[in-house]
């Protein structure tokens, strides 16, 4: 029974003291002797706790051994509410309020909210495991906690707990006549509002944030990512080079991968002023890369190039190219060539980044991971990398040791099948005589960066550089002799 105090009390609140007596509310001493108020934990017919709550200050203590569960369980449980969403108040007071509003599937912590996040302590959850069964039935849950600092880790909380894939939350309206400052609950809602507020502030709840699921014009618009000839215009139709892709080269040693990657990435910087960054663990930058770029620029070995020839090439291959290249006592792992490889995209503008071979690297495995799970990880680094930074990945990987003649593909590069099920773009360049022919055997975006296909070339061993060895038809049938 309430008594008047405690009926007035509730009325300063908004509360239908009819509506709190009918859910066997009562009147009681607090421990310092002052008015307070009892509040049963039903669970079917019996009273499983209660709670006691002084009327002059904010205090609360509860049954020793009392269960923890939620007030109002009952709620939770009814068959016939089973369609209804779950609302999960932080105080009874609120539950009250969702009930005078005409919620009727609604519930309340017993404990109020912690000052923070718990994580992964669940002591003060406990109230979760008794309602385990009913919790992991109900498709939509609606969090309305207070807005304050304490209410928001209950909610981040409850959402971790009950899962937030069907966790909606409440955004309090402001109070009554106030400019900036917001209701905290929804018995404040109840009291500025009346119930018609409350039951409006339950519908507009939102569902929670997560990550990685959208609709489609919640997405952020995706920029256009410009696609560039690679130099060589023979070749524009089945591969264009394009930056956020990743792309992987092949071909048996020896027959010119590093010197057809080399030729290309002068001619990107030659055409489109990009900045290109080489990786080679098995090229020396001072002696093996200056040399081949100076005989690119120059158009003829170093050795028969003027002084003023090599120093224009000289700076040419200072503004154009950036090198990484590991201390004598640092290895070239993978861990630091993909923070190199960032650093020149972000410092010194790379927009292609070739990695050349490799094999070469100082590939640090962890001991429980097999070959094919570091490769896979390696790419997919690689190409987040790619994405994140706009630059294309270039890697020149070596394929097994096959039988003389035979021609490697994608799935005989050593390591796993990875490389040809997770690049963009797969090429093989493989030679016969004079002849190269240059295979772009996996296309991700037939219609933007080409098709798969083939072209055979000729290299000038002079100027180091490739051009194509006939007319469409005769390549064909070239191709076909290979």
């Amino acid at each position: 029974m309430l008594n008047a105090t405690a009926a007035r009390w509730l009325e300063s609140r908004g509360i239908d003291v009819a509506l709190a007596d009918g859910l066997g509310l009562e009147s009681c001493r607090s421990r310092d002797g002052g008015e307070g108020i009892k509040i049963p934990f039903v669970v079917g017919d019996q009273a499983v706790n209660h709670k006691y709550r002084s009327i002059s200050e904010k205090r609360f203590h509860q049954d020793k051994g009392g269960t923890k569960c939620f007030w109002n369980y009952n709620a939770l449980v009814d068959i016939q509410l089973q369609d209804e969403p779950l609302v999960i108040t932080e105080g009874e007071f609120d539950a009250i309020a969702a009930l005078q509003a005409g919620i009727p599937r609604v519930v309340s912590v017993p404990d109020g909210a912690p000052e923070e996040e718990l994580g992964d302590d669940t002591k003060r959850y406990v109230f979760l495991d008794h309602a385990k069964g009913a919790l992991r039935d109900i498709e939509e849950v609606i969090l309305a906690t207070d807005s304050d600092q304490p209410g928001l880790a209950l909610m981040n909380d409850l959402a971790r707990r009950i899962g937030r894939a069907k966790c909606k939350w409440v955004q309090y309206p402001k109070r009554r006549g106030a400019q900036e400052l917001r209701c905290k609950d929804l018995n404040e809602v109840l009291q500025d509002y009346g119930p018609a507020g409350v039951m409006e502030t339950v519908k507009r709840a939102q569902w929670c944030k997560i990550d990685g699921v959208y609709r489609m014009s919640e997405l952020r618009p995706e920029p256009v990512r410009q696609r560039y000839s690679t130099g060589f215009s023979f070749l524009d139709k089945h591969f264009m080079v394009r930056p956020g892709d990743f792309s992987v080269v092949t071909g048996v040693p020896g027959h010119g991968k590093s010197t057809w990657v080399n030729d290309m990435a002068c001619r990107l910087v030659e055409q489109h002023g990009w900045t290109v960054a080489f990786a080679s663990p098995e090229q020396h930058p001072q002696s093996d890369h200056k040399a081949a770029l100076r005989q690119w620029a120059c158009g003829r070995a170093q050795e028969y190039c003027s002084p003023k020839e090599l120093a224009d090439a000289d700076d040419w291959i200072d503004r154009s190219f950036v090198f990484l290249v590991p201390d004598e006592d640092t290895l070239a792992t993978l861990s630091w060539t993909l923070d190199r490889v960032a650093t020149a995209a972000i410092r010194h503008g790379a927009k292609l980044v070739v990695i050349d071979p490799w094999n070469e690297l100082d590939h640090d495995r962890p001991p429980e991971m097999t070959e094919t799970e570091y490769t896979g990880y390696a790419i997919k680094e690689f190409k987040r990398l790619a994405r994140s930074l706009s630059v294309h990945v270039m890697i020149v990987a070596h394929p097994y040791k096959l039988p003389s003649g035979e021609k490697p593909s994608l799935y005989s590069i050593s390591g796993s099948a990875h490389w040809a099920n997770k690049a963009d773009v797969g090429i093989r360049v493989h030679r016969k005589d004079n002849v190269t022919e240059l295979s772009v055997l996996k296309s991700r975006y037939h219609d933007t960066i080409g098709r798969p296909g083939t072209v055979t070339m000729t290299l000038n061993e002079q100027t180091k550089r490739y051009s194509a060895t006939a007319s469409d038809e005769e390549i064909e049938e070239a191709r076909k002799l290979l």
